[in-house]
Parts: structure tokens; sequence; C-alpha cells
């Protein structure tokens, strides 16, 4: 958030060689080995460490990427209970459990005593790492001149849009340290998908909409715009604007649903998504006369290495077969992390019974990154022309949290998926097929 809340035992391998007697000994020309460093041991280090390299890779990639050159940030503060009031806040109360830049004291600040010792308990160095460098991405947006901008067009430059911004940069930052590492800090898969689990514990509350007055972003929409910097870089982060990220979450559309804070009961969500996901599979087919199977429950146990959701075998493809759910494996994704995780690993299994029909193979690596992006691809026409069956807020970030809980949505007919994927890849499938349809996929 801006202003207002938001939010190693060193192992040195030496090589020792001593010469036989009358044997000549080549000289080993080969560079020592680097010292392996592991993660910092605790939370004030990481702190320390991050705010250190963050700064220090904007050094230099701020006049390499905005042909400027980078000021210092002039206050890096960490505030604990009983220490005196930091800048742009009235009391130190305000500060408990945040973190924030505040451009008119060029002040990065956060809670010491709760907010890193608790982030790094939780998701490790990386979680200090996404927080840190989200608000040092809000004084990269102070340098390129984003207050005055804001102030002058306050609706072409939303919060929403700031806060995608400073996630963008802290994707570019998250990128940099996994292909530079940062000794203390290093980034792997593993740090990776736990830098997203970070951004999905920072959403807004459901019922949040896109263009609330502080509204930050869903865990979809953080997500999509934390891998815009990681993938692309911190010019794309600077380009970003409202239209071109289409940002996703609404706010509640009954008094119903947001009683039931947008989860149907499991039953119910099964019922819905068996008729309206058997809908999309038949018409996505292309197979005149073919219409997909019916959703069941616990009809193809031999099935089960696809995990929650599989797509029951049948010896011809155009035969009926069916989809189906083990609902004891279900329930508690339902319970835990909503209703769409559910309907996530269903619509990828429909989108495989649609390539089935097709003639497409549903097995292999291929097949598997496809039932992703197809499950995406649902969700995506589920935004732009709902019918029965309608998105609710929160939805698409139980979708992100199932693909990055495990790789069922990523498995083939076999109950295989991608060994080199893990849950960021399984995300990017995702929204490549919510934002560009069936085709991309």
């Amino acid at each position: 958030m801006r202003a207002v809340l938001v939010l190693l035992l060193a192992l040195v391998l030496v090589g020792c060689t001593q010469a036989v007697p009358g044997r000549g000994v080549a000289a080993d020309l080969r560079p020592p080995a680097p010292a392996v460093v592991p993660p910092v041991a605790d939370a004030g280090s990481a702190a320390t460490a991050v705010t250190a390299a963050v700064e220090g890779f904007w050094r230099t990639e701020f006049p390499a990427s905005f042909g400027q050159p980078w000021d210092d940030i002039r206050t890096l503060l960490p505030v604990s209970p009983g220490e005196g009031t930091p800048p742009c806040v009235q009391d130190l109360s305000e500060v408990a459990d945040q973190a924030y830049y505040c451009p008119a004291a060029d002040a990065v600040v956060w809670d010491a005593a709760g907010l890193v010792p608790d982030l790094f308990a939780q998701f490790g160095h990386v979680g200090v790492v996404v927080v840190l460098a989200h608000e040092i991405g809000h004084a990269v947006e102070t340098r390129l001149g984003l207050d005055e901008a804001q102030a002058r067009d306050p609706d072409a430059y939303p919060t929403i849009l700031l806060e995608a911004m400073a996630d963008c940069y802290t994707g570019v930052v998250v990128r940099r340290f996994s292909d530079v590492p940062v000794p203390g800090l290093p980034i792997g898969t593993a740090e990776r998908d736990a830098a997203l689990r970070t951004l999905v514990g920072f959403r807004d509350p459901l019922g949040v909409a896109a263009g609330d007055e502080g509204a930050h972003g869903n865990a979809f929409d953080r997500v999509s715009a934390f891998r815009a910097g990681y993938d692309d870089g911190a010019t794309r982060c600077a380009e970003m604007t409202v239209p071109e990220r289409g940002f996703t979450q609404v706010r509640f559309g009954s008094a119903a649903d947001q009683a039931r804070a947008g989860d149907l009961p499991l039953r119910d969500l099964l019922a819905a998504i068996g008729v309206d996901a058997r809908e999309w599979a038949t018409e996505l087919s292309g197979v005149a006369g073919w219409t997909a199977p019916p959703l069941t429950t616990d009809a193809c146990p031999e099935a089960a290495a696809q995990g929650p959701a599989r797509l029951c075998a049948t010896a011809d493809p155009l035969a009926e077969g069916a989809v189906d759910v083990d609902l004891a494996a279900l329930a508690p994704l339902h319970t835990g992390l909503g209703d769409f995780a559910g309907a996530t690993l269903v619509t990828g299994r429909y989108g495989l019974a649609a390539l089935r029909a097709a003639g497409s193979p549903v097995e292999g690596v291929e097949a598997g990154h496809a039932a992703v992006c197809l499950a995406g691809a649902y969700s995506g026409q589920l935004l732009v022309a709902p019918v029965d069956f309608r998105l609710s807020p929160g939805d698409l970030d139980e979708a992100v949290q199932v693909l990055l809980a495990d790789d069922w949505a990523a498995r083939d007919a076999s109950g295989r998926a991608d060994p080199t994927e893990h849950g960021y890849e399984r995300v990017a499938r995702y929204e490549d097929g919510l934002r560009g349809g069936p085709a991309v996929c």
C-alpha cells in the first residue's frame, strides 16, 4: 500500500593437491566452487538483506529501463512497539501488521515486530521479499512521476492500478533474484510459488470491486501483475493501464451470494457446474452430434491418479463416458479453499473430454497443459457472457489457490503431469486460457 494502509553456515570447499614424488601434477585451472550461503536465519536479517538488495537492484535497473538515475530512498524504517511515531501516520498503532510507502517523506516503513516475523514464519524469506519489494515498487512509481500523473487524472491512475504496478515491479525483483542469486535470499521454484501465495494472502476482501477507492486487487489480478513483471520486465510495469489490465474483481451479485460468501454447497456446485461445463465442452469440441459426458460421483475409481476430478476411460472417444469426481477428495478442497477450486478441476476434465471427442490426445504433457488452459478458458467466458452459472467474488482466487496447491489440474487422462512445471506455470497457463480463450490452448 502507499500512504494509506495496504499492505548463512557458509560451507567453502577448498581443494588441496599434493605432488607425488617423481610425477608432475597439472595445475587445476577450474574456478573454485562458490561458497554455499544458506538462507537468512531470521525475520530481521531478512528485512535488512531484502531492502539492501532491492534498492541495490534498482540502482542499476532503473537507469537501464527508464534512462533516469536512481535516487536512494530517504528512509527505510522498521518499527516496533514503544518506538516513536513513523512518517505519515498519526500513531504507531496504525503500522501494526502493515507496511507502506509514503511519497511525501520518501519512506518505506514496516512492522518489524508483527508483520515481518509472520511473513517469515509462513512463507520464508521470500514473503519478506514480496512485501518490501512491493513497497519499494511504489517508490519506483514516485520516481517515474506517477504521483503527479494521478493528481492530474485520478480516473486513469486509480489505486488498484498503482498497486498492480507495484506487484509487477515485485515480479521484476523476484525474477532478478532468481536469475542472479542474492546471498541469503535464494529464489527457486518453491520460493517463486511461495511468492504467489504471499500475494494471495494480501488480496482484497470479498466484494470489493476494482473501482472502489483503496482497492488493491483480488489474488488473481495481483498474481497476474506479478507475472507480467517476472516474465516481461520493468518497462512492462510502467506501461500498465486500467483497460489493459482488465481487472476481474466484482461485487456480489445478490444478497444470497454474499450471505454464503460466494460459495455454493458442494452438491449444489456439482449440479450447476455439471450442466454448464457440459454444455460448454459440447460446443468446444466442434463435433457434430457429440454431447459431453455427464458429471458423476465415484464412478471410475480406476482413474484416481488424475486427482479429485477425472475423465473416465472409454474405448470410443465419441462414447459418452463420464467426467467424475471423488467426493471424499473434493470435499476438503471445497471447505478449505472454496467452491471454485473444485470447479476448476472439473472444467479441466471437461476440456479433456472435448479434446478426446475431437480426436486430440488426452495423454501426454501437452494434454495436461491444455487441461489447465481450457479450465481458464471456461472461466474467461463466465467473465464476459455469464448465463446461468456466474462467477462470484473470490472464485478466481480459489482457482489460483488450487493451482498452487497441487498439479491435479495439469494431469493428463493417465494421471501424469509435466514434472518440469510448478504452480507458477499452472497459474500462467490458466490465465492465458482465461484471457485468450480456447484458441490459445
